[in-house]
């Protein structure tokens, strides 16, 4: 399976309560700790509910409901977690928690109380403002988009829907339309522990008129399995189908992979064949989408070499028949966070679903164009095609129907959790209305002319350290350079902002944006292999006497990350035969734990070694101290003890030929004696609840 919510895999959410006998399908009974390890989330849900309902002690009733809601949120079921959160916070001022349950009520539509609590957030945190500061104004777009609707008309495809989560449709040869489903009727007899709904299967209805299908029945002998299958795409001559598949008789939370099936002369699907996309066994792929000449295959996976939780990537088809290597889509397209269904429109666009990007929570529906070999500009569909809830796998019908031509642009289908629907997940159709164009004798509108405003421009940009020694950043640092292609956010800190902006760099690193007045704003510049880095500027008491635009510079300096290699910590002295953190060592230590905080994925080790001089043990034991002494320095800025390794090397690695008896200056034997770190994991994870 995929290692995240259910919801951004093949998107199941659960859509009731658990009977008893119900309860008897999920997977063997476990204790709640390790049913949420497995991802069986509801399966630890109803453990946990059971424990709430018998315990005496408030406190601790609102420690299990807090744990309740983090099962909820993890299953997608964000009504759920809104209310098990706000029964957490009748006992608990945890900012934390307070945070969470606005984030569910900003995925409930409830854009207003979920903006009161952001704000609260934001005055109480100062130091993680600019999180509060994002969601506000995604609040604050949301309901600028409700109140100016695009054109598209949409109604929710009941024909095709169930009380369970339906999905992903795609159309097939030219009545059919395949969709994905975990309603009763699927394959197995098994609830997933992670949804609480049946496994997913691949479902075929036929047209009858309209969005009207007859009923939905399984699509393919050989494709459906006991476990998970969805999201197909199939080649142009409908005689090749790719799918993703999830789970196996071994365990039923296998990686997600994609396989494909061919018809055979009798008109049969063939035994699905996993299609080896990566050398790497553990990444979750799935997702498919085969363009219209069958030459490119776009999917979505969690490489832990991509930019966040799950990226999009293609594959091409050579002459030979063969698979290019996969090719991340980069950070025009892909964020930190969840991107998937990709979907290339008969616009030529590219749609896909996207938690990264601004949108109005939950997946929002995003369609980016191509420039080159490049996909580029994703705008947000907005409302009403997104919605506070998920949204995702958009495609359209091929063809508008003649006589609608004047008056329909375009038709098709997505899917969607909110509210309203039969179950879950369901799908949606959707109608552009063709733009009405005013009469040429329209007379046009006059406005009057306002006073011209100053303009604030942010120019900025993102480099690098150069170095003696090409990446060698102990030979010492020579100067800088322009780091292209690298992602610069600019989030605007003001209550009353609306610049929330994800820009990417150009050629000569740089990136420019126009800014609001009297307003903070916080830059963060990242690429793929660095270091994120924060800075704040403002177009606060700027001089603007005789001015019409005011320039705002800023360089945002990034590190790379040079993995498993040992960087000196400069600045770093201890008294002698002492392990005490001196305070001239303390801004070092300082500016590590700001990094720290700014990649909260980083695991380091802090080494410390010494020169030659006393034993080989006293050596190795001071060293010991002193990188521990480190550690317990960072650990009281805050960074989490479990992102810290201390390790001691004593007199085992020197630098130069100052050993055991050979004789050295001070200062030769000071370059022994160094502090270092080094990346040990760009992966870590602290878990959001501790049972």
């Amino acid at each position: 399976m995929y290692k995240t919510s259910f919801s951004v895999i093949l998107l199941f959410v659960v859509f009731l309560g658990l009977t008893p006998a119900c309860r008897l399908l999920l997977e063997p009974r476990i204790d709640a700790a390790t049913a949420f390890e497995n991802k069986q989330y509801i399966t630890a849900s109803q453990l946990l509910i059971d424990n709430y309902n018998a315990e005496k002690n408030v406190l601790k009733q609102s420690e299990l409901a807090y744990k309740i809601g983090e099962c909820f949120r993890m299953a997608n079921r964000t009504k759920d977690a809104e209310s098990w959160y706000k029964k957490a916070l009748d006992y608990s001022q945890d900012q934390s928690l307070l945070f969470k349950y606005a984030l569910m009520l900003k995925s409930n539509g409830r854009y207003n109380e979920a903006m009161q609590l952001f704000k609260e957030y934001t005055l109480n945190n100062p130091a993680d403002r600019a999180r509060g500061s994002r969601e506000l104004q995604a609040c604050r777009q949301a309901l600028d988009w409700q109140k100016e609707p695009t054109g598209h008309k949409i109604f929710p495809v009941n024909s095709l829907n169930s009380p369970a989560s339906d999905f992903a449709p795609v159309i097939y040869q030219d009545k059919l339309i395949v969709f994905t489903s975990a309603r009763s009727s699927a394959t197995g007899d098994k609830l997933y522990g992670w949804t609480g709904e049946k496994h997913s299967d691949l479902f075929v209805a036929e047209r009858k008129s309209g969005s009207d299908f007859n009923t939905p029945r399984l699509f393919g002998d050989s494709i459906n399995t006991a476990y998970n299958e969805g999201t197909a795409t199939f080649s142009p001559d409908y005689k090749e189908v790719f799918f993703t598949a999830c789970g196996s008789p071994h365990k039923s939370d296998d990686y997600c992979k994609i396989y494909a099936s061919h018809k055979n002369e009798q008109g049969k699907w063939t035994l699905p064949e996993m299609m080896p996309l990566f050398d790497v066994d553990t990444i979750n792929v799935g997702q498919p989408f085969l363009t219209p000449d069958g030459m490119e295959l776009y999917f979505s996976a969690d490489n832990p070499n991509g930019f966040g939780d799950k990226d999009l990537y293609r594959v091409t088809k050579g002459k030979d028949g063969f698979w290019s290597d996969p090719e991340n889509l980069g950070p025009e397209i892909n964020t930190e966070y969840y991107e998937g269904f990709p979907y290339i429109g008969p616009d030529g666009k590219l749609y896909f679903a996207s938690s990264g990007h601004s949108g109005m929570g939950g997946l929002d529906i995003f369609a980016a164009t191509r420039q080159g070999k490049k996909w580029v500009n994703p705008k947000n569909l907005r409302y009403p095609i997104n919605s506070a809830a998920d949204d995702f796998a958009l495609t359209f019908e091929p063809y508008v129907k003649p006589e609608l031509l004047d008056s329909i642009e375009a038709t098709g289908f997505f899917t969607s959790s909110r509210p309203g629907g039969m179950g879950n997940d369901d799908i949606y159709g959707f109608v552009l209305e063709t733009p009405k164009v005013a009469p040429p004798d329209t007379p046009a509108i006059t406005t009057t002319a306002k006073p011209k405003e100053i303009v604030y421009i942010l120019n900025g940009q993102v480099v690098q350290n150069t170095f003696k020694i090409a990446d060698d950043p102990n030979s010492g640092i020579t100067g800088t350079k322009a780091v292209p292609d690298a992602i610069a956010e600019v989030l605007g800190l003001g209550v009353d902002s609306r610049i929330s902006e994800r820009l990417i760099t150009n050629s000569a690193g740089k990136f420019t944006l126009e800014l609001e007045p009297n307003t903070d704003y916080k830059l963060t510049a990242f690429k793929n292999g660095y270091f994120k880095q924060s800075a704040e500027v403002s177009t606060k008491n700027r001089s603007t006497q005789g001015k019409d635009t005011v320039f705002v510079f800023a360089e945002l300096l990034i590190d790379k990350i040079y993995r498993q290699k040992e960087i000196v910590l400069e600045n770093i002295y201890y008294d002698l035969d002492k392990y005490d953190i001196r305070p001239d060592a303390q801004p070092t230590l300082d500016k590590l734990a700001q990094l720290l905080k700014e990649n909260p994925a980083i695991k380091i080790q802090l080494g410390s070694h010494t020169d030659s001089r006393g034993s080989d043990r006293y050596n190795e034991t001071l060293s010991q101290n002193r990188a521990q002494a480190a550690v317990n320095y960072l650990v009281s800025l805050g960074i989490d003890s479990r992102r810290l390794l201390a390790k001691g090397y004593g007199e085992t690695r020197l630098v130069n030929e100052c050993s055991n008896g050979v004789p050295c200056t001070e200062e030769q034997h000071q370059q022994n004696r160094r502090t270092t770190f080094q990346v040990v994991s760009e992966n870590f994870s602290a878990p959001d609840v501790d049972f």
